[in-house]
């Protein structure tokens, strides 16, 4: 006969057992989904944006065929069979180097389908966003912890550690879920709200980066303010109106809820992506409390009411494919926009996106039971203490952040790199890469460091935040200017002392992208100063008019001052207009005048032109010009020289 104890244990572990499954769904899903986004990207660079985009609706279509398979099936092997090919996929996808787009794109895709299945066994709505919320802890947590560098595409023994962990609590969910199934459960309908919510989550609140630049914080405070957010929507919902919550929290009619909920998600989107600073902050950390609400109410059908085979496999099936579309279209309007012109504000797809959330969770939805209500300030639920206690790893990763060394310069030269790093991925390969980047800058040495398209959270650059993460793998402070959407910009990283910065955009004209330039003042041996100017300027060859305006503002920016040096991704050749700016207003380009005038510094992989500048002020000298050809990361090459001071 089984101890009572046990059987308690075993029962506390199969009501678990669905939350938990959730919960590791959602994660593959997410990183599957960042990693997926750059090798798209890739395939627009080779089959053109239009191209890329019918491959990637493909990609995410696609499920709704073995969803609606797999909808015929009672919950369990429905589950078991969506999770164990995503498991599979994950697992290629790690072995990969590097990782193909057909494996990636198709575990993402399999990953939004799975999670679609999944929460068909968890008992109601709020079970079910439990244990997405879990998952954002998990998440958040892990990628504090690897630098925002996700394990699916970072190499060495420690991501295949974190695969085995994922494999192994999914493989034991699904041990643990009750039998014999049930033919339907409660989370059936609206589950295309999961779709929205991952593009929220991906381009917002689940994503530490975004609230790093936006918020101007270090990451593992942000980190740490997000996983207080998916605590805070944990208590939330545990305490709704809605069948699996305690009831605590009465709404004075039955839309309320989701009105609220809708209403506190978009204006929590519209501050974090129109704001900056703690207002910034504070809009992800509300609109991550809202869409958790919104998902839960979602998840909650109106009426629990049977569902037959073939309402199952239609439902699932549509949910499947909406689901895919609800996460792809945000996404790809959200990016593709930098390259191909919209007549609206790319930031209003995820408006967009919070809005249908707020549709899905909106409306009414049933009443607990009167006697199940318990009061408001009840205890916290266990998942909530052990979501918290991963607020030590944040803490953990600030307070073992490297000490920056005194600076090394000496004499009165200075060694300076610029480098366009293409939001630290592979030129190439299209993984995100930002060991590579740090390898690059390490080996060369330089003093300071001038580096463009910088990205901090881009979905198309595997959302890792280049960054903190050079900052903290180089043990270099740095400053940082925000160009486009706040998340991707120009910074300067150096040892030596900084003051007199100034970042501020540059003027507009034409698109697609918002630029912007960065000045700092560097403090030198024998209290001499430069003045450096970090620069990107717009990128295609028929913006030459712009081009002019934003060089006519960055002269208008240095203002006659001696001693300083301009550099970055210019985006003209030698012999275009813009060149004779620079010599007009007495600059010296550092390439010219070291007889390195007819080498190339882009593509990387087969250089034909030269884009990328360093120009200085009569007063400066330069010497010992090299294009780093040996580095191919990125599609451009990093430039060195040696600068010097007369006077």
């Amino acid at each position: 006969m089984t101890p009572p104890s046990q059987v308690r244990r075993i029962a506390a572990l199969r009501a678990a057992a669905p939350i938990a499954l959730v919960a590791t769904v959602h994660l593959l899903a997410v990183e599957l989904l960042r990693a997926a986004t750059p090798l798209l990207d890739l395939a627009s660079a080779r089959i053109g944006v239009v191209g890329a985009a019918g491959v990637a609706t493909v990609l995410f279509v696609a499920p709704v065929l073995p969803a609606a398979v797999v909808g015929r099936l009672a919950p369990v092997p429905a589950v078991a069979g969506t999770v164990g090919l995503v498991l599979l996929l994950r697992l290629v996808a790690q072995a990969q180097d590097p990782a193909t787009l057909a494996v990636v794109g198709a575990g993402a895709a399999a990953a939004v389908a799975a999670l679609v299945v999944s929460v068909r066994v968890a008992r109601d709505g709020v079970a079910a966003a439990v244990g997405i919320l879990l998952g954002t802890v998990a998440d958040l947590a892990l990628r504090t912890a690897f630098a925002t560098w996700d394990p699916i595409v970072r190499p060495g023994v420690v991501p295949w550690l974190v695969v085995a962990v994922e494999a192994a609590v999914a493989v034991g969910a699904l041990a643990l879920l009750r039998r014999p199934d049930t033919a339907s459960g409660p989370p059936l309908r609206r589950r295309w709200a999961l779709g929205p919510y991952l593009a929220l989550y991906v381009l917002g609140f689940g994503s530490a980066p975004v609230a790093a630049a936006h918020g101007g914080v270090p990451l593992p405070l942000a980190g740490a303010v997000l996983v207080l957010a998916a605590v805070v929507g944990v208590e939330l919902v545990t305490r709704m109106r809605l069948p699996g919550g305690t009831g605590a929290i009465p709404e004075p009619d039955r839309w309320f809820a989701g009105l609220a909920a809708l209403l506190g998600l978009v204006a929590g989107v519209v501050a974090a992506y129109w704001a900056t600073g703690a207002v910034a902050l504070v809009g992800l950390a509300v609109a991550a409390v809202a869409a958790a609400v919104l998902l839960a109410r979602a998840l909650t059908p109106r009426e629990a009411a049977a569902t037959g085979a073939r309402g199952r496999t239609v439902g699932t099936a549509a949910a499947a494919g909406a689901a895919g579309l609800g996460y792809l279209l945000p996404v790809m309007v959200y990016q593709v926009h930098y390259e191909l012109e919209f007549p609206f504000d790319n930031r209003y797809a995820l408006v967009a996106a919070a809005v249908l959330l707020g549709v899905a969770g909106s409306g009414a939805r049933p009443r607990e039971r009167a006697d199940d209500r318990r009061p408001v300030r009840a205890r916290p639920a266990t998942v909530s203490a052990l979501a918290a206690a991963t607020l030590l790893i944040p803490l953990a990763v600030a307070v073992t952040r490297p000490a920056v060394p005194e600076a090394t310069h000496t004499g009165p030269d200075l060694r300076l790199m610029s480098w366009n790093v293409m939001y630290g991925r592979h030129h190439t390969g299209g993984v995100a890469d930002p060991e590579a980047v740090a390898a690059a800058i390490e080996a060369a040495a330089p003093d300071v460091v001038l580096l463009q398209e910088v990205s901090r959270g881009w979905p198309i650059g595997g959302g890792v935040d280049m960054l903190e993460y050079l900052s903290r793998r180089l043990a270099m402070p740095y400053r940082w200017s925000p160009a486009a959407d706040g998340q991707f910009g120009n910074a300067v990283l150096t040892r030596l002392p900084m003051h007199e910065v100034a970042a501020a955009r540059l003027p507009f004209v034409q698109g697609p992208m918002e630029r912007s330039y960065l000045a700092v003042t560097l403090r030198l041996d024998g209290d001499r100063e430069v003045r450096l100017v970090n620069a990107h300027l717009q990128h295609r060859k028929e913006n030459t008019p712009t081009r002019l305006v934003q060089t006519r503002a960055l002269l208008d920016a240095w203002g006659g001052r001696p001693a300083t040096v301009i550099a970055g991704d210019f985006n003209f050749w030698p012999s275009w207009p813009e060149a004779g700016l620079w010599e007009e207003a007495g600059f010296v380009s550092a390439q010219d005048a070291t007889g390195h005038g007819g080498e190339f510094t882009v593509p990387s992989d087969a250089p034909d032109n030269r884009v990328d500048w360093i120009f200085g002020t009569p007063d400066v000298s330069f010497s010992d010009f090299e294009i780093l050809t040996g580095v191919r990361v990125s599609d451009h090459f990093p430039l060195l020289v040696t600068v010097s001071f007369d006077g």
